[in-house]
Parts: C-alpha cells; sequence; structure tokens
C-alpha cells in the first residue's frame, strides 16, 4: 500500500514537471501549478504524525507535517491546500519538483547543462528571470558547489505579492540531498531590491564596473553650461550669439515662455522675476555635437559620463547612490544612477544655486551609452526634442 502511495504522488506531479525539466528559469505560475498539483497528491499520502502537536509558539499558526518522503510545513492540520504550504522539505527521490528534479540527481543534472563560474566569492549569481522578477545563485565553498537557489515573485497582486524560493541541497558526492520549497509573503519593493542586489553581484563577476569610484567635485552650480559657456539663468541673447540662430521658435500656452529649438535639442526660456530679462531655464540634448557639464555628451560611454562627477563607490549595477551630502537623499547635493526598463537607465544629479534655487542634470543612458542629456531648473524643464 505504501508503494501505491509512492508511486501516485511521483507520477502526479512528473506530469507537470517533465515540461520543465530542461527550463533554468523558474516563474510564479509554473510554481504556482505545481504545488497545486502537489497538494492534491498529497491528499492519497498518510500523514505520520499528528500535526497539532508539532505547533511552534514562536510561529502561531503553523504546523509541522510528516510523510515519507519528509516534511510539509502548513496552515492547516488537515491535508494542506496550495495556499496553505508554507514550505516543503523533500528528502527522499519520490517526488519530482517544478524543474523536474528529484533527490540524487546530480549537480550536473540539477544544472542541466549551466556552469558554475569562478568567483573569490561563495555566492555566484548564474542568471536573472526573463519573465517577470526573478534570479537564481550557486552557493560554492572549498569543496564545490554544495547548494542551488531559484527565486521567484508572484506580483499579479501588489498588495499580495508572494516569494517563492526552490533550493537545492548538494551532498558532498556531488548528488541532490534535499530539495525545499518555501513561499512567502513580499512586496514590490523587496522584489526588486533582490533584483537589484542579484544584478549588482552578476556585474561583478563579469567586471562590469558601470561607474568607478573618484575624487572629482560634485556637480554645482558652476557646472551648469553648455559647451563650456554658463548655461542655466544665462539671458537669451547670449545663448543664441554662442549656437547660433534656432531652427524654430515655439510660444508656450498661458504665458509659460519660449522653447528654441535646434538640430537634436531644445532650449526652455523664460522670464527672469527680478529683472524681467528673458533667460535660459532648461536644455535637453539628444544629438550629437552639443556638450553639457564638463563635457558630457550623446555618445559617451557610461563609464566616460559617471566619471565626471563624484563618485563614492564602484556600481556594478544600474541603480545606486553616487555620492549622498547631508542627510537626506534626493536633496541637494546629491547623486545617483537609476534602473529604468530593459536597458536603459539614467544619471541623475542635484545641486543648490544662490538665486536659482536647485539645479539638476539628466543623463540617459541606452544600452550602456549616453543617449541624452537634461540640464535644468527645478520647476522649469525643458522639453525632449522631437
Amino acid at each position: 500500500m505504501r508503494k501505491a502511495f509512492c508511486l501516485a504522488l511521483s507520477a502526479a506531479l512528473l506530469i507537470l514537471a517533465c515540461g520543465m525539466a530542461c527550463a533554468q528559469d523558474l516563474d510564479a505560475p509554473s510554481v504556482l501549478n505545481w504545488m497545486e498539483q502537489f497538494a492534491q497528491a498529497l491528499a492519497a499520502i498518510p500523514m505520520q504524525n499528528d500535526p497539532s502537536k508539532t505547533a511552534d509558539p514562536a510561529r502561531p499558526g503553523e504546523y509541522l507535517i510528516e510523510y515519507e518522503f519528509g516534511t510539509v510545513l502548513s496552515r492547516s492540520v488537515s491535508t494542506p491546500s496550495a495556499q496553505d504550504i508554507l514550505e516543503i522539505d523533500v528528502r527522499t527521490s519520490q517526488v519530482t519538483d517544478c524543474r523536474g528534479m528529484r533527490v540524487g540527481m546530480t549537480l550536473a543534472d540539477v544544472l542541466a547543462g549551466e556552469q558554475v563560474p569562478a568567483a573569490s566569492t561563495q555566492l555566484v549569481v548564474l542568471g536573472t528571470q526573463d519573465s517577470g522578477t526573478g534570479w537564481h545563485w550557486a552557493y560554492v565553498g572549498e569543496s564545490g558547489v554544495y547548494g542551488l537557489e531559484w527565486i521567484t515573485y508572484d506580483m499579479t497582486d501588489p498588495a499580495a505579492v508572494r516569494e517563492y524560493t526552490l533550493t537545492y541541497v548538494i551532498g558532498q558526492d556531488g548528488t541532490l540531498s534535499a530539495i525545499r520549497i518555501r513561499a512567502a509573503d513580499s512586496t514590490q519593493a523587496q522584489a526588486e531590491a533582490g533584483l537589484q542586489t542579484a544584478q549588482e553581484i552578476a556585474g561583478r563577476q563579469m567586471g562590469e564596473v558601470l561607474a568607478i569610484a573618484n575624487g572629482q567635485a560634485m556637480f554645482s552650480e558652476q557646472d551648469l553650461q553648455i559647451m563650456d559657456h554658463q548655461a542655466l539663468g544665462t539671458p537669451v541673447d547670449e545663448l543664441v550669439a554662442l549656437l547660433g540662430e534656432p531652427v524654430e521658435v515655439q510660444e508656450l500656452p498661458a504665458g509659460g515662455g519660449r522653447i528654441l529649438l535646434y538640430e537634436g535639442a531644445a532650449i526652455q526660456l523664460g522670464l527672469d522675476e527680478q529683472t524681467g530679462v528673458e533667460i535660459v531655464l532648461g536644455i535637453t540634448v539628444s544629438g550629437t555635437g552639443l556638450t553639457g557639464p564638463r563635457g558630457v555628451c550623446v555618445g559617451m560611454s557610461v563609464q566616460e559620463a559617471t566619471a565626471l562627477f563624484r563618485c563614492d563607490e564602484d556600481l556594478y549595477a544600474a541603480g545606486g547612490t553616487l555620492y549622498m551630502e547631508g542627510e537626506a537623499r534626493g536633496e541637494a547635493p546629491y547623486g545617483e544612477m537609476t534602473a529604468m526598463q530593459g536597458s536603459e537607465s539614467a544619471l541623475h544629479y542635484i545641486c543648490s544655486t544662490a538665486s536659482q534655487g536647485n539645479a539638476c542634470l539628466d543623463v540617459g543612458l541606452l544600452s550602456g551609452t549616453v543617449s541624452y542629456w537634461h540640464l535644468y531648473r527645478e520647476g522649469g524643464q525643458a522639453e525632449d526634442d522631437k
């Protein structure tokens, strides 16, 4: 009878797992689907203990259920549903997991041909998830790989994000000795922070430094320039004398000032409230040939761009503080790199000025290259040149 139960469990879970046996990514829908089939299979497997007697006072409402294949931590004292399961610990080959793996398989089977690169750290990132948010990494000791972990997030409901972790314990003989699957409440911020950490570790492994620590001066009022000439707050006639006549002049509605359009650039103008003189409020450059603060220009590499201003620590991934003075993030003086979508990211610098409040410099990065730069006074931003 016990053998029949084990065969039923293995067969029920193998149906789903075969479709994922060669997959390296692990997405939340696949895990959820597997857990539902796992919970259904558990209905045919007898418990080997009384879960009501395994409640941990430190973790109220959680019960440890023992089975022949291992244990299940559940919110229910009866056969758990997929939603009740908090953790599964498999110690025998009776269970095929959501990647088609079973206890007893070799490290090569688990990696499905993937190699763990040599690294100076014990945590080696193997890849990030192609769709959704997730990653997988290896734990490496003196004797080699002793653990592998896949982490993925279900963010269907932003108010109820779930984290799923699949862990493989690799024995000294190089075979899979245990499988653990854990489900826990999380948040979108935690998922994004975890992914950023994984990307940063991966960047270090590849030696891809996006920003190298340096002792350059911070972005300041003296840097509000175009073509090595002061720009923000400059009277419009001085700028036109420098750049030449614009291709087009646009009037903004409701007395909002004017826009001077050049090839690959847009200059926003407004009136100085104290003098009544029309001055430059912002500059956006998306074409080549025009340099901005400290020579930043379109086409420059991210390493060249970040080397122009102070950077306190090496950054290996898009997202991180370049420098911060004072007490608050995002307040002048400040510098950061922000991650955007896909291969897009941006540098953002802010400084205070004596008469114009705060001034900002945004440098857009696409695939590691400057795609635009945008110099403006807070509250007076130039429109992108279309």
